[in-house]
């Protein structure tokens, strides 16, 4: 009878060694059971993130390729000269609100709010915008950035005609995408933490929406706008 009883409780007393010793390798000293809960000994660094709020202001510069050619003459005494520039759209500056959060390791979404105004053509734009992070290196501050959003141009002047008269300015939506890089760099004042942003991002807004449009005539408006963007600002965390 007692040799039956061992026979029946050693294999019962490896099991229970096994799965004590996988315990202990998954939790540490401060074993926890997989049901749920944590102890003072486990970590849940996978599951963490930091959450942040970020004021950016952003100087754009147009690369648009819808430019156009102005000759001017010299003369008598010859000479003249030739300029090529955008009759639109140059630089424009302004500011956007982004509120966000990093995963505790490489990648990160954040959503907001942009404007700005091209000073020349008195054109504004007004953004709303969805980012997603990416960092590279788990411990650096170092990201790539992919960029979607939509922008609303306000008083954009076009021509509704084939005849060089303008006729009047329109508003129109763009879908944007494109993509940059960027760095974090952390600050601290006192027990305050903060934090300097900076990147640069080229982005490309297409006018398909409306372009594409069979019931409204298609406006003298390029199809893509594209520009350049040197964004800088502070992070205040969460």
């Amino acid at each position: 009878m007692t040799s039956s009883i061992n026979k029946f409780l050693m294999p019962v007393a490896c099991t229970l060694m096994l799965a004590s010793g996988a315990a202990h390798a998954q939790y540490g000293d401060g074993g926890a059971p997989a049901s749920g809960g944590s102890s003072g000994g486990s970590t849940t660094g996978s599951t963490t993130f930091d959450s942040y709020i970020d004021v950016m202001f952003n100087t754009e510069f147009s690369q648009d390729d819808d430019v156009q050619t102005v000759t001017t003459g010299g003369g008598l005494l010859g000479g003249g000269s030739t300029k090529t520039y955008d009759p639109v759209l140059d630089q424009a500056n302004g500011i956007s609100v982004l509120a966000g959060f990093r995963r505790k390791g490489w990648y990160g979404f954040e959503v907001g709010f942009g404007y700005s105004k091209d000073g020349e053509a008195d054109v504004q734009k007004q953004s709303a915008q969805f980012n997603t992070l990416f960092y590279p290196f788990e411990e650096s501050n170092l990201y790539l950035k992919l960029a979607l959003g939509v922008t609303r141009y306000v008083e954009y002047p076009i021509e509704r005609s084939d005849d060089p008269i303008p006729d009047g300015d329109d508003d129109f939506l763009t879908a944007n995408y494109g993509g940059g890089v960027g760095y974090v760099l952390p600050i601290e004042f006192g027990e305050t933490s903060l934090g300097i942003r900076a990147e640069a991002v080229y982005l490309v807004g297409d006018r398909f929406l409306e372009r594409e449009n069979d019931f409204e005539e298609d406006i003298r408006a390029p199809g893509t706008l594209k520009e350049v963007q040197f964004n800088i600002g502070v992070r205040f965390p969460l």
